[in-house]
């Protein structure tokens, strides 16, 4: 049997949220969903070859040749691994800004990864979609790491485990958990993820590693207890962020804004440049702490945009045929 006759599908729609990865001592680990931006990718059988086609407001800001966009690495790869002759076309849908820290190249390969995986019947588990879009980080951070990936696809809170074969678990935000974003208009280098994993340190003392474990692990138990509080005060990363808070400008303001407005805690998200706040809704309105990190950036002369946003459930197929 040919295998124009193996596919009932031709093409399928799904749409993904933005996320925020590392939190804090998270780094290369932890991630969480969030529904302020989304993008929508659209994969469809051809006859042959591998095209990638990007629209919307981002377009002009995303790479079009298949070897140098996440989706198209997701694909190549996915189609040879499973030694799939047909050609695919994606057309992406950009609503997530790219190289600001909010998991845009990691969306367009996580909603490849399940696109791919309906049209070509081939019923993955979310784990091993999971590798197959973690390969889209290759292209736009030099390295196959799974946090914002996993975030997209399982939704939620999500703690990436390491290994030859990575594991994810996943666990439900508090209902009060809500997120401040402030995303400040600077000026970012091509490549922005790789060069700001250029500057992590290759060695870190005992202490440091030591601190950050226990608020890695605090934190998990601070979303196993619902406790928003217990989540943002562990929201501290002695090793990581330190060497990235040169490349924001305002950093310490826009930190020290943050918890003087009620914040329970706050972080560089993922690479930067933006960084949020985890806000108990019980207490604090996420918007208007976003206001007051936003006004910390501006007094130093840089505009930024401020937005509350909430745990988004994940990746979904919005549409096939």
């Amino acid at each position: 049997m040919s295998q124009s006759h193996l596919f009932s599908l031709k093409r399928v729609v799904v749409e993904v949220p933005s996320t925020t990865a590392n939190l804090g001592p998270g780094f290369d680990v932890f991630g969480l969903a969030l529904d302020l931006f989304h993008d929508r990718v659209e994969v469809s059988l051809t006859q042959r070859g591998l095209s990638v086609e990007v629209v919307g407001e981002y377009a002009d800001f995303v790479p079009k040749k298949p070897e140098e966009n996440t989706a198209g690495v997701v694909a190549q790869f996915f189609l040879k691994k499973l030694n799939l002759s047909r050609g695919v076309h994606i057309r992406i849908v950009k609503g997530i800004r790219p190289s600001i820290g909010l998991g845009s190249s990691a969306a367009s390969a996580a909603a490849t990864a399940i696109a791919l995986d309906r049209l070509f019947n081939t019923s993955l588990s979310k784990e091993e979609l999971l590798q197959v879009a973690a390969q889209g980080e290759l292209a736009s951070a030099g390295a196959p790491h799974a946090d914002n990936a996993a975030a997209a696809l399982f939704g939620g809170f999500t703690m990436v485990r390491q290994g030859k074969t990575p594991g994810v678990i996943r666990l439900t935000p508090p209902d009060n958990l809500e997120v401040s974003v402030v995303v400040p208009q600077i000026p970012v280098p091509v490549k922005k993820t790789q060069m700001a994993r250029s500057v992590l340190p290759k060695n870190v003392p005992l202490e440091q590693m030591v601190r950050n474990l226990s608020n890695a692990c605090t934190m998990v138990a601070g979303f196993l207890l619902s406790d928003v509080d217990l989540i943002g005060h562990c929201m501290v990363d002695e090793v990581v962020e330190p060497a990235r808070a040169s490349l924001i400008p305002s950093y310490d303001a826009v930190r020290r804004s943050a918890l003087e407005s009620g914040a329970s805690g706050v972080a560089i998200s993922g690479a930067g440049p933006s960084m949020i706040a985890i806000v108990n809704s019980k207490r604090t309105k996420a918007l208007s702490v976003a206001e007051k990190m936003k006004r910390a950036f501006e007094s130093s002369g840089v505009r930024a945009e401020a937005y509350a946003a909430k745990p988004d459930e994940g990746a979904r197929i919005i549409g096939e045929s």
